[in-house]
């Protein structure tokens, strides 16, 4: 018994171990040691998965097992990605490579190394000479060992006489710093569950864990994308929640400040990170105030005093970058221009939630659920649920005033990666409810599987009575599908938006399904960009509302034909006085009679505006009373008319 026990122990280690060496080894120096394993990374990547299920006959190692697998998991589908350096990662790594080798902040040369002279911007010195930077110098602490690991892979290449440099820009630093990412994602998701588990059995918590990290954003970030800053974000925050709530209540002096040095270091990764400081703070409130119902000074000064080591090791442990500012701006607490605006009484808070621009909730699912149980668990814990729904609400509140509230072209709601440790809670409260349920109801676990099958056949009876398939017909059950989701989500939306695309249904009388594209896209929301256009006959079923002909081409134009009304959604974030412009052309004009377009707003007729034979952009003016924040229909009748765009843009005072 013991030999097998060693010889599965062996087996299982081999089957982890051998895909990551490999893994590693072709990110590093783009060879292949082992020779014999797959080169497919999937095939690469299911090896530690099978380790990991033959590990499952040991009682001891569990935990260290499942992280390692998950690792070289991890690293064979990074391989799949192509993660690399990219995005916003140079500008954090700039940092690493300027101090390792350059031994200042100065990023003109970095930004050139790395290839970033296509953004002239960031050459533009400021008064101290250095280059502008809007980053953090966080994420450059936390990778240097995997970069130092990267040098001395380079170095060994480049001894070897292979055109690999050392200079901190070749591939092996890149790609260490990749290895890095999914390093510290895993490390957040371990800290998350020792978080969680001081409430929850280890199942529940274990299984949250990974559903809140695998369901959400997150794992993008540590397979995708992993070298921007968002798996050391979550994995600092984590670490601090777990702190925090493993010495609520009992917090020595010196715990005070290793937290408030975990908050300034959380900082460092990203500056917002500092709000999650409400966590001790609410507590502190609360400790204060019962210090004065129970006239109690001593627990009052220890209070006030555990508060301001708190703070002094946070501001100490926040340095870095205060150095960092000194330098390249000259003052110890500096903005930079490069930054994006905020807009503090202009929240968006329900499209940061339930937008299908990267709204959180409405892009992992998981989350919503998550909410849900922390609202739960806050119910059964104030002491620690209340103090996190707090910071989650003020992180949500400030990622709403962000100019860029989507985050730009990413991925999912990457800026609340510090809120996904404190949703894991969430999460696990979610599944002991949903077990408890379904353990006093079984019989409804057959009826959501009827359920889903009937809605499956309804679905498809649609897309035959629609005659987006012939009844007899062989069908590629691959576009049947696809239709059958469509069809769906035309009748219900998508259920994670709710209740924001209900009420947008509501107020603008459209189905749910409408939110997703009509409301996201809605105009006028950028003051950036004081206008929004509808191309014609190009990705337009959404906008259209009646009256218009099939999609046609003119040359390098499409356009839809109209003879007589034809109504169209223009969805904007607020009334404004707007010129409406219709790029059109007569179709035939035979009869000797002139073409006329005119508009209809709330009633109201705008025009007529002559439309010639060539294609020629006309120019509707209209008033602000015309117009409401929502969805408008807007009527344009014509005879026999081909209209290209439609453009709205607000009219100059």
């Amino acid at each position: 018994m013991i030999i097998l026990r060693l010889a599965i122990r062996v087996a299982a280690w081999s089957a982890i171990a051998l895909p990551a060496v490999e893994a590693i080894a072709r990110q590093l120096t783009r060879t292949r040691p082992i020779a014999f394993l797959p080169e497919s990374p999937l095939l690469l990547a299911a090896l530690p998965l099978l380790g990991l299920i033959l590990a499952t006959t040991l009682r001891q190692g569990r935990v260290v097992l499942l992280l390692a697998a998950l690792f070289a998991s991890g690293l064979a589908m990074q391989l799949q990605f192509g993660a690399r350096l990219q995005s916003d990662g140079f500008y954090y790594y700039a940092y690493l490579r300027s101090i390792a080798f350059d031994r200042d902040v100065n990023f003109l040369n970095d930004y050139r190394m790395l290839g970033l002279t296509d953004k002239p911007y960031l050459f533009e010195p400021t008064n101290t000479g250095h280059a502008p930077s809007a980053w953090t110098i966080g994420p450059a602490i936390a990778w240097a060992p995997f970069f130092a690991a990267g040098h001395a892979a380079a170095s060994a290449l480049h001894a070897r006489g292979l055109p690999v440099s050392t200079d901190g820009t070749s591939y092996p630093y890149r790609q260490a710093v990749a290895i890095a990412g999914l390093f510290y994602a895993l490390l957040g998701g371990w800290l998350a569950y020792r978080f969680t588990r001081q409430y929850l059995t280890a199942r529940t918590a274990a299984a949250a864990t990974v559903l809140t990290i695998a369901g959400s954003f997150m794992l993008w970030y540590a397979l995708a994308e992993p070298t921007m800053t968002h798996a050391p974000s979550m994995a600092a925050i984590a670490g601090f929640a777990w702190c925090w709530s493993a010495t609520r209540g009992r917090r020595t002096l010196i715990q005070w400040m290793a937290l408030g040095a975990l908050a300034g270091f959380a900082g460092l990764i990203r500056w917002q990170n500092v709000l999650f400081a409400l966590l001790p703070a609410a507590e502190a409130l609360a400790l204060l105030w019962q210090a004065h119902q129970h006239r109690d000074r001593a627990q009052r000064q220890r209070t006030l005093a555990g508060g301001a080591a708190f703070a002094a090791a946070a501001t100490i442990a926040f340095v870095p970058q205060m150095l960092a500012w000194k330098a390249i701006y000259g003052s110890y607490l500096a903005v930079s221009p490069l930054g994006p605006q905020i807009h503090w009484f202009q929240p968006q808070l329900a499209d940061i939630l339930f937008s299908s621009r990267n709204g959180l909730l409405a892009m992992s699912p998981i989350l919503y659920v998550a909410l849900i149980g922390l609202i739960v668990f806050a119910r059964r814990q104030p002491a620690v649920g209340v103090p996190m729904l707090i910071g989650i609400a003020a992180m949500t509140y400030f990622n709403a005033c962000i100019h860029d509230w989507w985050g730009s072209a990413s991925y999912g709601g990457r800026r609340f990666d510090g809120a996904v440790p404190l949703l894991v809670p969430g999460a696990a409260v979610a599944l002991d409810g949903l077990r408890a349920w379904i353990g006093r109801r079984p019989q409804l676990v057959a009826a959501a599987a009827a359920a889903v099958v009937i809605v499956w056949h309804v679905t498809f009876m649609r897309l035959v009575d629609t005659e987006q398939v012939r009844a007899g017909d062989a069908v590629a059950f691959r576009d049947a599908s696809a239709g059958q989701a469509r069809t769906l989500h035309g009748w219900i939306g998508h259920p994670f938006t709710y209740p924001a695309s209900l009420w947008f249904a509501a107020r603008n009388g459209l189905p749910p399904a409408s939110y997703d594209v009509l409301h996201a896209a809605r105009y006028l929301t950028d003051p950036a960009r004081p206008y929004g256009r509808v191309d014609i006959g190009v990705s337009d079923d959404v906008f259209l509302d009646g009256g218009w002909r099939a999609p046609e081409r003119d040359g390098d134009v499409t356009y839809r034909a109209i003879d007589g009304d034809a109504t169209l959604l223009v969805p904007l974030d607020r009334a404004a006085p707007l010129n409406v412009q219709v790029r059109a052309r007569a179709l035939d004009e035979r009869d000797g009679q002139p073409r006329q377009l005119t508009i209809v707003l709330a009633g109201r007729t705008y025009g007529p505006v002559d439309v010639p034979a060539d294609w020629t952009v006309l120019t509707v003016p209209t008033p602000p009373e015309a117009w409401r924040g929502g969805v408008n229909r807007m009527t344009l009748t014509a005879t026999r008319a081909a209209i290209d765009y439609v453009r709205v843009q607000v009219r100059p005072d």
